[in-house]
């Protein structure tokens, strides 16, 4: 006989507006039927412990095999039916809504590519899983709630991205972390896409999601916020002029840098500049 624990939480107004809320945690164990046809209103995350079974999300993405240790995700407004093929299975589950979840199906998260994976990191998907189970048994104030948001983005962190079985989401960290390399060996000279994929002998569009799913952007974005980076250092730690500064980082115009930068940080290089060096001040450094 299936042993079942659930928590079922209306987190108060405003928390939802932060990002994540938790609606509902349990646990069954020894689960021995399948849920039919359900539709949710918001997200479920199931993590399957032990036992066997199948996920089928009947909208979209077809059937898919579950093995103990597989994580999937089950989207709003999406028909879907799992559980055990064989026996019964293990599982802890999560219900949540919140405006972030947009955000990282956009990250390729939440089930953005694979549906059923295995976690990125197991023992902190247990655990954060446990830690909700747990937290909605005894949620009752506003700092709880929003302990459970919190939870949450840990959660989606610890299970990874949807990119697909271990062994090949580890072969996509490996080379977009090449390419990341190769993308920043020397910041002074113009970066061709195409060359750099020649170089690591892939496709451009291979290479272009291999940096995504390190990154969540495309090599330009990731490249134009790495050099911002190293801009904002040496801002802060030299007496370099922005002209200077702008030619390390890749900008043959320091105009166009400094547009770049106003855009992108929220205030020019040399306000940035003033601002760092009155914090110091401010601190005795």
């Amino acid at each position: 006989m299936a042993e079942s624990v659930a928590h079922y939480r209306t987190p108060p107004e405003g928390v939802r507006a932060l990002g994540l809320a938790l609606t509902g945690a349990g646990t069954i164990r020894a689960q021995n039927r399948s849920l039919v046809r359900r539709t949710l209103t918001g997200y479920a995350g199931v993590l399957v412990t032990s036992g066997t079974g199948l996920l089928v999300l009947h909208d979209r993405h077809g059937r898919h095999r579950i093995e103990a240790g597989m994580f999937f995700w089950v989207p709003p407004g999406v028909q879907h039916t799992y559980g055990p093929s064989e026996g019964t299975w293990d599982e802890f589950w999560v219900l949540f809504e919140g405006p972030s979840t947009g955000s990282y199906e956009e990250l390729g998260y939440l089930g953005g590519g694979a549906v059923a994976l295995v976690p990125s990191d197991p023992a902190a998907v247990v655990t954060a899983m446990a830690a909700q189970v747990e937290g909605a048994g005894g949620a009752a104030s506003l700092q709880d709630h929003i302990a459970l948001g919190a939870g949450l983005h840990a959660l989606i962190h610890a299970v990874g991205p949807g990119c697909g079985p271990a062994a090949d989401r580890s072969a996509a960290s490996s080379l977009g972390r090449r390419a990341i390399a190769a993308l920043t060996a020397d910041l002074e000279r113009p970066v061709r896409i195409g060359e750099v994929a020649r170089e690591l002998a892939v496709s451009r569009d291979t290479l272009i999601e291999a940096v995504r799913g390190v990154t969540g952007e495309t090599p330009i974005g990731y490249l134009t916020r790495y050099r911002l980076d190293r801009a904002k250092v040496m801002l802060a730690d030299t007496d370099l002029p922005v002209g200077g500064i702008a030619r390390r980082v890749g900008y043959a115009d320091p105009a166009y840098f400094t547009r770049v930068f106003t855009q992108r940080v929220g205030m020019a290089p040399t306000a940035f500049r003033e601002q760092v060096s009155r914090d110091r001040n401010d601190r005795g450094q």
